[in-house]
């Protein structure tokens, strides 16, 4: 199930096309070769995204890692954002993976992480700039080999991932270990076989003097997921997970002495994330799934009191999506941004009765708060419908948040439409969406696309949307509901559609449409419905259902429960919502869109990633093959070397490495969508067109 985003060369855009896409007409349409799209050049030349923080040791600056434009690459590298000063860019490398997970260091100088020779590598960069220092750490049976820089390391150990202890002298990572000369031989006499969901290799953590790079072992070993320092840095928690989830969960949690290395079991559910101890020692914090029946996504904030063993819940029936990280407070506190309905917010937790104090950051969406080690600042990301994604810096928790300038995530002259809120009732239930107008003349009616979110537990939240921008720059609406399944709602909504997909949440859809029709001035007679991954899979349902849409895309669907459960990467999230298929077949064929494949009727075109182990390519050749014998317009589309995410980037106009698959995919699914609200007879033929 759904977790939640190269032919031909474009032309230069010509000012009539920036004119055009400046007064957001929609474009001429001509099926067959649609005019040069402004927008979805500029997607390849001119978006870049920003992602992970971190705040300098004197709260006053925030390293930022921001991807680079598809064209020059589509790599993340670390940047210095400066109140009240130009951003400046620290790493450049390319070729690769480029460098993340960016980390001060106490005296200013910078850990990350970035792929060389193809392995993993840590690096640390003097405060004063200049060339990186690799650490190198190799491993020969018990004994290790470990420093900074020096020469050549045959078969240093990649790392997987590191935490810096708060005062900086120290740092945990883990690594792989190194491949057996056996295992070598092996591989190389292609004598390769292997027994399926058995790992072949072993991960071990290790703790770092940051100074002098010497190491030693933690006596413990397996699958890390996370390796946390406690607020004081007085232990570390770490959390092993197996390969599989074919049985379920399966964490463990270690808390592990930096001084003994001693490495003790920490008491808590399989289940649990962010395991932390809170000021005192006395307790412990975590997340679990929520006690109300609810999809794995679902979490439910524990504090487990270590003297008593008293463990409690501190936001059953809570109306909104509780993550699973955050940061401790020096007096117990919790700061976490909390998903609430379209927004996310940044909100200060009691530990002790669960109260919830709501930060004002001044944009429908906060997230990723940061601080450093003395928590001297506080940094985060934040956006709106009109204000794409910004780094916020604020010297308290009261204080007022400062924008910081960093490179432009989306060309400035772009259009920036606001979002409306809209709810209606269905079956019992209150449902949101945000709607999105173009300019309308009066007498005048726009097309609709209704778009689908992923998940089914996701939703929509009321940030910038590229693809929605994009669409609306064609002139048409574009409505987005946050249908039953939906996070952000509380449990008893995320979980309102099990063994029910394809049901009540599809009339969620239909009643949402029809509330928007009857409010605003848009055309009944020229609709389409867009989704990825889940909303894929809701579009499967649709062309079932109903015919009253023009135009369908289905990317990365989810169209047999059947063959997805038994061929996707990871079946237990599906689990919960129709059970092991072979003991529910009834129930799991009703929630297979295949099932009403027979009665659809409308034009669908197919979007896929070739090596998406999530849906997998043979979800889609089922639904392409189940429509062509039906005799239903469909095409399929398919996109080499990518997985779920990619080709979901491509969807939803993000950055992308692959330089022309994204300019490709919303050529197809644009030209489409022209052609069927201009009423052609085969609107499917641009999407089928390879551009040589």
């Amino acid at each position: 199930m759904p977790t939640g985003l190269r032919n031909g060369t474009w032309r230069r855009v010509r000012v009539a096309a920036l004119f055009m896409l400046a007064t957001t007409a929609a474009w001429p349409v001509v099926a067959a070769d649609p005019p040069p799209f402004a927008m979805n050049e500029e997607v390849r030349t001119e978006v870049r995204a920003m992602r992970g923080i971190a705040v300098a040791p004197d709260g006053r600056s925030v390293l930022a890692t921001i991807t680079d434009t598809t064209a020059n690459g589509g790599l993340p590298h670390l940047w210095l954002l400066v109140p009240g000063t130009a951003p400046r860019q620290l790493t450049f490398r390319t070729g690769e993976r480029g460098e993340s997970e960016g980390r001060f260091l106490p005296d200013g100088s910078i850990l990350f992480l970035a792929t060389r020779d193809g392995s993993r590598a840590l690096y640390r960069l003097p405060a004063g700039g200049g060339e990186p220092d690799q650490y190198k750490l190799g491993k020969a049976g018990t004994v290790l080999t470990a420093r900074w820089n020096g020469a050549v390391m045959k078969d240093a150990l990649a790392i997987s991932g590191y935490a810096v202890s708060p005062d900086g002298r120290s740092i945990a990572l883990w690594a792989e270990d190194p491949e057996t000369p056996e295992v070598k031989a092996r591989r190389e006499r292609k004598d390769d076989g292997y027994a399926h969901d058995i790992p072949d290799h072993r991960t071990h953590l290790y703790l770092v003097h940051a100074a002098t790079g010497a190491a030693r072992a933690v006596p413990i070993d397996g699958v890390f997921s996370t390796v946390d320092w406690s607020f004081d840095g007085a232990d570390l928690v770490a959390s092993t997970d197996p390969a599989s989830d074919e049985t379920g969960p399966d964490a463990r949690f270690w808390r592990v002495n930096p001084t003994t290395l001693a490495a003790t079991p920490i008491d808590v559910p399989r289940t649990a994330k962010g395991v932390a101890f809170l000021p005192g020692r006395s307790r412990l914090v975590y997340t679990d799934q929520c006690a109300d029946d609810a999809p794995p996504r679902c979490n439910d904030l524990i504090v487990k009191d270590l003297g008593s063993g008293q463990v409690k819940n501190l936001t059953r029936g809570f109306d909104g999506e509780i993550p699973g990280d955050y940061e401790i407070l020096p007096d117990g506190d919790l700061l976490m941004a909390i998903g609430v309905h379209t927004r996310t917010r940044l909100a200060r937790l009691s530990t002790r009765t669960g109260a919830v104090s709501w930060i004002e950051t001044g944009q429908p969406i906060a997230f990723a708060p940061a601080t450093n080690a003395r928590q001297t600042g506080w940094a985060f990301l934040a956006a709106g419908p009109t204000q794409p994604t910004t780094a916020m810096l604020m010297q308290g928790l009261d204080a007022k948040p400062v924008a910081l300038t960093a490179p432009a995530l989306v060309p400035a002259r772009w259009p920036k439409v606001p979002s409306q809120l809209v709810s209606w009732q269905n079956e019992g239930l209150t449902i949101e969406g945000l709607l999105y107008l173009p300019s309308i003349a009066p007498g005048r009616k726009a097309p609709l696309v209704v778009s689908i979110h992923g998940g089914p537990a996701g939703r929509f939240q009321d940030g910038y949307d590229n693809l929605v921008q994009m669409l609306v720059a064609e002139g048409w609406a574009v409505f987005q509901p946050n249908i039953r399944g939906s996070t952000g709602y509380g449990a008893t909504f995320t979980a309102a559609n099990r063994n029910d997909m394809g049901g009540a949440d599809y009339r969620d859809v239909m009643t949402g449409v029809d509330a928007v029709l009857k409010a605003h001035p848009l055309d009944a007679s020229r609709m389409a419905l867009i989704g990825y991954s889940y909303g894929g899979e809701m579009a499967g349902f649709v062309v079932g259902k109903t015919d009253r849409f023009k135009a369908i895309v289905s990317g990365a669907p989810v169209i047999d429960q059947f063959s997805e459960y038994g061929t996707e990467d990871s079946s237990f999230y599906d689990r919960w919502y129709y059970g092991k298929p072979w003991l529910n077949f009834a129930d799991a064929w009703r929630q297979s869109p295949l099932s009403t494949v027979a009665t659809a009727k409308t034009p669908f075109l197919l979007l896929q990633g070739d090596k998406d182990v999530t849906d997998p390519l043979g979800q889609s050749l089922e639904m392409y093959r189940a429509l062509k014998q039906s005799n239903v317009p469909v095409a399929l589309v398919v996109y080499p070397r990518e997985g779920h995410g990619e080709t979901g980037g491509n969807f939803r106009a993000l950055v992308s490495q692959e330089p022309w698959h994204g300019v490709d995919l919303r050529r197809r699914m644009f030209g489409f969508l022209r052609a069927a609200f201009a009423g052609e007879a085969d609107p499917l033929a641009a999407a089928r067109k390879d551009v040589p």
